[in-house]
């Protein structure tokens, strides 16, 4: 699916939540048991709820965890979350990160496998992100940056962008609306291309 069509029903997501939102009698669906592990709904409590931890919720069952979600809107509100973030998830070179892949995919061999990340140079970068993409783990798109973010701070900048594209014509289509409406000057803004995880 395209950043587009993702951002579509993202739209659609959202003005489904407005109307679950207006309804006077809310309710939880049982069939969410058949479309979440319990696993996942110990996760949407522990987001809903922040005074429990999840060794409380271990010893509840599933129609206890229902209950504590309350309504079909507290859980279209946790995928809607979830959506959002998936959207805009980038790969981040974190030793942890890096030993999940490996360790998960039937990589056996590679350099890459017992090099820490600490010591990783722009090779080691680009050859990682060359092995997600081969496994479908990445792909490539297009982000609008402040002109003074240079290429190599592109994924550690403290606010990454919200919003990606599937293509550079897109990125400059949205780039010049911003110009149109005077949000931003020419020299403001750029587009550079980074590593999405699918």
């Amino acid at each position: 699916m395209t950043i587009k069509e993702r951002k579509r029903v993202l739209y659609f997501l959202e003005a489904l939540m407005v109307n679950l939102e207006s309804h006077e009698n809310h309710q939880i669906s049982s069939e969410f048991l058949n479309l979440f592990s319990r696993t996942e709904l110990i996760e949407m409590v522990l987001w809903l709820h922040t005074n429990y931890d999840k060794s409380m919720l271990t010893e509840k069952t599933n129609a206890e965890l229902l209950q504590l979600l309350n309504d079909d809107a507290n859980v279209l509100a946790f995928v809607i979350e979830q959506w959002k973030s998936n959207i805009s998830l980038v790969p981040k070179l974190t030793q942890t990160e890096v030993d999940d892949f490996f360790e998960r995919m039937p990589i056996t061999i590679h350099y890459l496998r017992d090099k820490p990340v600490e010591e990783w140079d722009d090779y080691d970068v680009s050859n990682y992100y060359s092995i997600l993409y081969k496994h479908g783990k990445t792909r490539r798109v297009f982000a609008i940056y402040t002109s003074d973010v240079k290429e190599e701070d592109k994924y550690v900048v403290s606010t990454q962008p919200s919003f990606f594209f599937d293509t550079r014509e897109e990125a400059e289509e949205e780039l010049g609306r911003c110009y149109e409406q005077g949000l931003n000057k020419w020299d403001s803004l750029q587009i550079l291309s980074l590593w999405k995880i699918e």
